[in-house]
């Protein structure tokens, strides 16, 4: 927004054994679950309004060829090395378990140790199989484990020790609050990494002409999902570029001293960013391009509970955008982004910060104005200049106390404080300066100031919009509509560096667009109950069998889709008119994804006719229209064979 030429590069991290796992308890193909949950996750991340260049996989040729150069270069470079190693070996399974095949007690914190690594918040040491207490393997749950020798490749970590503390002396690369803990990993002295598994499911390892490896042995056995993954970021830069026709401008990123690369991590994380990945591209002798900045995050708690999805714990994002808009979410998850110190989910705060900040400082100071200019200037911009405002509006406007000095203090503290909560809080200042402005000035009592204090009042609502894009950026292109502005708000355009130097500013006489309201309050209770529900519904995907006496409540009839409408406060929902016999009713659904307004119209379906009435973000829902979901792939109506008249009971 900036006018800052820049990438957003994540993706989808295929390998390892978490996923092969998943892929078994399910019975399918790695290849094919790891297809099915990448789907889900883009489809979250568009739901969410994240904005990647490009939200890729490291499963693709693209990351293979990079995988694999930058492997034989570490090789030739003398930073791999051959190791015989005790692995656990299931006598059952008659096969290896590395990482997440096996479990057992951490020795150190005594919590859960997962293969190579403990996955309790608070410890997360990394580990060696041989040194977790009462194993057990993860795919039969036995325990009869015995430790065999196999040869793996390992990557010399301490030859990098004194380049890695050169790096981090030069600059603020981490947050303070981690800097001690990469420090001191240095201080102590770092050991070789095993850089491949006796597993198959990865990439193989590019073994051929290398001198003093022997391809047999390692014909099956693959790159350590922790080699391949944060090549990933530059094999996903490459897939976009040359996706472009630029295949070789991928290097003006990664291997251009000019060019910042920062993180957003978590401090799970922490080691694999700020030892091995520096490792492995300091190891290329390139001259790629080290971490600028990362930003390592802590935990979201839920309660006590660490957010986590193979836990199962916490709030889910499909539940979370079933409940509200993405914005919601956004917003407060980004004023308690858990940066210094892990964070605690609460819907007493939830609803606290949604309805004081978001809807009662935000939404009510932007409808506010947008009401006045309509009530009192034909919805125009008063057709004045900002050269002719009266001082206390140009004050407000330019003054060292004015929005443009919290428009700077937005700037500074995302850039120099590097916390994304500061900016947010900087954000909503403008709103919060603006309505104290509106209130003071009181224009609905004195008809002089009202052309003034309603023209400096929208052009504060234009930086409002842009310092809030970054965060809810639904509702701040909703602000935009309202403001009638042509320009993209999301690119190209230095919008508050703009407002600053009072450039951009809205024209006098301009007409604006249509009021929308931008929020509403929530009930946390209402909430948690929805959540409940929705939990209870998981928990009964395995029906019970139920008599025909209950199937006889059932009342299900053939009805027609009159009419269709946008949910005013779901961008996944459509509002359904259906005629079911006797009278019109009306349905929330889900539809959206899967067929137009055009295609509904006038469609015979059929309906749930006495289901209880729910309400979906403020809309009633009288009926469900009944549809066949093809494992999320495709959902089609259940539509009648004939033509038949609207109310008839299907039995």
């Amino acid at each position: 927004m900036a006018g800052v030429e820049n990438i957003s590069i994540c993706g989808s991290d295929e390998h390892g054994t978490p996923l092969e796992l998943a892929a078994l308890e399910e019975g399918k193909k790695p290849e094919v679950y790891a297809d099915e949950q990448h789907k889900k996750v883009k489809n979250v991340i568009k739901d969410f309004n994240i904005d990647f260049t490009l939200y890729g996989r490291t499963h693709t040729e693209y990351n293979r060829k990079q995988t694999h150069k930058m492997f034989r270069k570490l090789y030739k470079n003398g930073y791999i090395t051959e190791k015989t190693q005790e692995m656990p070996y299931c006598l059952d399974c008659e096969r290896f378990l590395p990482d997440r095949y096996i479990e057992g007690e951490c020795p150190h914190c005594g919590g859960l140790a997962r293969g190579d690594q403990c996955d309790e918040q608070g410890c997360g040491k990394l580990l060696e199989p041989e040194e977790i207490i009462d194993p057990y393997c993860t795919i039969c749950e036995g325990k009869k484990i015995e430790f065999s020798k196999t040869k793996n490749l390992y990557l010399q970590l301490p030859k990098f020790e004194e380049r890695l503390k050169e790096w981090m002396e030069k600059g603020d690369h981490v947050p303070d609050n981690v800097k001690k803990e990469v420090n001191n990993l240095l201080e102590e002295g770092l050991e070789d990494r095993c850089i491949t598994r006796d597993i198959s499911w990865g990439f193989d390892i590019p073994t051929e002409g290398l001198e003093g490896i022997d391809d047999d042995i390692y014909e099956d056995k693959v790159l350590y999902v922790w080699f391949d993954a944060p090549i990933g970021y530059i094999g996903i830069t490459r897939q976009y570029f040359d996706s472009k026709g630029d295949e070789e401008r991928w290097t003006d990123y990664w291997k251009n001293q000019e060019a910042e690369t920062i993180y957003s991590i978590g401090k799970d994380n922490t080691i694999f960013h700020t030892i091995i990945w520096p490792s492995i591209l300091l190891g290329q002798e390139e001259n790629y391009n080290l971490p600028d900045y990362e930003f390592i995050q802590q935990f979201l708690l839920s309660g006590e509970v660490q957010f986590s999805k193979s836990r199962g714990t916490g709030l889910d994002a499909w539940t979370a955008l079933d409940m509200l808009p993405a914005d919601y979410w956004r917003y407060y998850i980004s004023s308690i982004l858990p940066v210094g110190q892990d964070s605690k989910f609460s819907w007493e705060d939830f609803e606290a910060r949604v309805n004081n900040e978001l809807n009662d400082t935000v939404g009510n100071y932007v409808n506010r104005v947008i009401s006045l200019a309509e009530k009192w200037f034909e919805n125009r911009v008063p057709n004045i200049e900002v050269s002719d405002l009266e001082e206390d509006s140009r004050e407000f406007l330019f003054g060292d106390e004015g929005i443009s000095e919290k428009v700077n203090d937005f700037y500074d503290t995302v850039e120099k404080d590097k916390d994304l909560r500061k900016g947010l809080e900087e954000a909503v200042s403008i709103a919060r300066k603006g309505d104290e402005f509106l209130s003071r000035k009181e224009p609905w009592k004195n008809e002089d100031v009202q052309e003034d204090v309603i023209y400096a009042c929208l052009q504060s609502l234009k930086p409002l919009a842009a310092a809030l894009y970054p965060y809810i950026p639904e509702s701040s292109r909703k602000i935009w509509d309202m403001l009638a502005i042509e320009e993209e708000i999301s690119g190209g355009v230095d919008l508050l560096g703009e407002f600053v130097e009072r450039k951009g500013l809205l024209e006098g006489g301009k007409q604006l667009g249509d009021k929308e309201l931008l929020f509403h309050k929530i009930d946390r209770e209402k909430l948690k109950k929805q959540l409940d529900e929705s939990s209870e519904d998981e928990e009964g995907d395995k029906m019970d069998e139920i008599s025909f006496k209950e199937f006889q409540k059932l009342d299900m009839r053939t009805a027609t889709i009159e009419k269709v409408e946008d949910h005013p406060n779901a961008d996944k929902l459509y509002i359904l008119k259906i005629n079911v016999g006797d009278e019109i009713k009306q349905s929330c659904s889900g539809l959206k994804d899967h067929y137009t307004p055009e295609e509904l119209e006038g469609k015979k379906v059929v309906v749930l006719n006495n289901l209880e009435t729910a309400e979906l973000r403020g809309e009633k829902s009288e009926v469900m229209v009944l549809a066949a979901d093809d494992d999320d792939k495709e959902v089609k109506l259940v539509e009648p064979d004939e033509d038949i008249r609207d109310g008839v009971q299907v039995v």
